[in-house]
């Protein structure tokens, strides 16, 4: 008998509109188990970005339900979510404000009332590990484009959060960034949800895709092998 993972995070028929009416997602359903790596794949300006914040709690869906570890997001389970999920955004500079970079690895944790010496101590840590201790003193405005997003990626995996959310990790990086930022990738044992429109990285860091069109409706759900259907890709405007 196969036992099946259980299901983290799942989205009923849900759609979004901005606030001047304009459709994000429309009738997007999935169930996402524990352990799973999940691409959402599209070309730009399909919702991707929207989803991740709808998956991730952090918007509530116009129409539809979104459960993460069983439940609906709500301000009675925020800080639970908070230490579970960790998300990275597209654009760095949206979410970096914080005088230091050591400071901003300290923001999360002090919200959730980690106590200073370990949140320090967890900062070091994680900014030795992944390469970012140079900069601790640094003003996250002061930073390259590679560095923002390294920055922003160890904030959101400082609490080794069971779910990691990533908006286009890989965008507008150089090479050794690149590079970086799929190798930690990889080595995350966490449920994984990455949107991106960049091919190439899909087989190192996902076992499965969602595949999202311009016209905001799912193309395909499932293994790899959707990559090697070119017909599909190119309806779907990723190639």
């Amino acid at each position: 008998m196969v036992h099946l993972r259980e299901v983290v995070v799942s989205a009923e028929n849900v759609s979004y509109e901005y606030p001047d009416g304009t459709l994000a997602v429309k009738d997007f359903s999935a169930e996402i188990r524990d352990g799973e790596r999940i691409v959402l794949l599209g070309p730009n300006g399909c919702g991707k970005s929207t989803l991740i914040m709808l998956l991730s709690g952090l918007v509530k869906p116009k129409t539809g339900k979104i459960r993460i570890f069983g439940v609906e997001p709500n301000r009675n389970n925020a800080e639970f979510l908070r230490r579970n999920i960790g998300v990275v955004f597209q654009n760095p500079d949206d979410f970096l404000f914080n005088p230091t970079v050591l400071e901003e690895l300290l923001y999360t944790p002090s919200q959730l009332n980690i106590p200073y010496d370990e949140a320090v101590e967890l900062a070091r840590t994680h900014a030795r590990k992944f390469g970012i201790d140079y900069l601790l003193e640094k003003p996250p405005f002061r930073l390259s484009g590679g560095e923002k997003k390294k920055v922003s990626i160890v904030c959101a995996l400082m609490l080794d959060p069971k779910i990691l959310f990533l908006d286009e990790p890989t965008a507008n990086v150089d090479g050794k960034t690149r590079r970086k930022i799929v190798e930690i990738l990889q080595k995350r044992n966490s449920t994984l949800i990455v949107a991106t429109h960049e091919l190439d990285i899909v087989p190192k860091i996902a076992d499965r895709i969602i595949l999202i069109g311009m016209d905001k409706k799912v193309k395909a759900d499932g293994s790899l092998e959707i990559l090697e259907d070119h017909g599909l890709l190119e309806s779907a405007g990723v190639i």
